[in-house]
């Protein structure tokens, strides 16, 4: 079965295409220039520019550790490179009916549209960096620092819809190994290194038709965030969390928590 990737362009997005190019039969990586606006600084004074700052330099210094060997896409496999916002586009069905896409596969691209859902029904799978249905929009591994429930940081596996993180769910898991001198990225990146271990293995099974699905179900705990959320006063206060001990005492209390927080599994790790 023909495999296409949606992503983007930097190095945690080489590092998944990277992984599924060894399980499955990836033919055509569409890269979708990032948008970059959540990193703009201008409108804020300068102890808060600082502080975004320092954040985004800090996230690219941890993903080059954790992902300093995924400097490219795979060489074998189409690259096509598309500007922010052209991934709902007659070019993008172009380009998969020219490859003769069977399944659509999404990490960290603009939300997707009727426009390809319908020419793709069931075949667009999402791997959605957060655990829906607790934490949805965006930020949704930062947001649980920010509110201090590790327990929900993790990664949703799901067949893409028209709502935002709504689909139904063909694994969901956490990250291995949290320990107290985690900061908030290598929190997020020990969830991505996870995922490209995980990831091509559901779709593989999920092709084969060996996969429980699960539908969302509506949650009175769900919280939703957007990109005006992320503040300079909520890397603060995520990073204070972190540094008041947030991490030793969600271990300290993991099962407990753990259990408040279910989650599907359809993997044996």
């Amino acid at each position: 079965m023909n495999i296409a990737l949606f992503t983007s362009n930097h190095l945690r997005h080489k590092y998944i295409a990277t992984e599924i190019a060894k399980t499955l039969s990836l033919k055509l990586i569409i890269c979708e220039e990032k948008n970059e606006a959540i990193q703009e600084t201008s409108s804020f004074i300068d102890a808060d520019a600082k502080v975004l700052e320092n954040h985004f330099t800090n996230r690219r210094a941890s993903e080059l550790i954790f992902f300093e060997n995924c400097q490219d896409f795979p060489q074998d496999v189409e690259l096509v490179e598309i500007n922010y916002g052209e991934i709902n586009s007659q070019k993008s069905l172009n380009l998969l009916e020219k490859s003769e896409i069977d399944c659509i596969l999404l990490f960290g691209t603009s939300m997707i549209k009727p426009i390809i859902l319908e020419k793709f029904p069931n075949r667009v799978i999402n791997l959605h960096l957060g655990l829906s249905p607790y934490y949805k929009g965006s930020g949704t591994n930062f947001f649980p620092i920010f509110n201090n429930e590790f327990e929900s940081i993790g990664a949703t596996i799901h067949l893409a819809d028209d709502k935002v993180d709504s689909g139904v769910i063909l694994h969901q898991f956490r990250p291995d190994c949290i320990d107290e001198n985690d900061s908030i990225h290598s929190i997020g990146n020990k969830v991505i290194q996870k995922a490209g271990f995980i990831f091509p293995k559901i779709v593989e099974q999920y092709l084969l038709g060996k996969i429980i699905l699960h539908p969302q179900k509506e949650s009175e705990i769900t919280k939703e965030f957007r990109l005006k959320d992320f503040t300079p006063n909520s890397v603060r206060k995520a990073n204070e969390i972190i540094r008041d001990g947030g991490i030793l005492d969600y271990l300290t209390n993991k099962a407990q928590r753990l259990a408040l927080k279910p989650i599907v599994s359809n993997y044996e790790e």
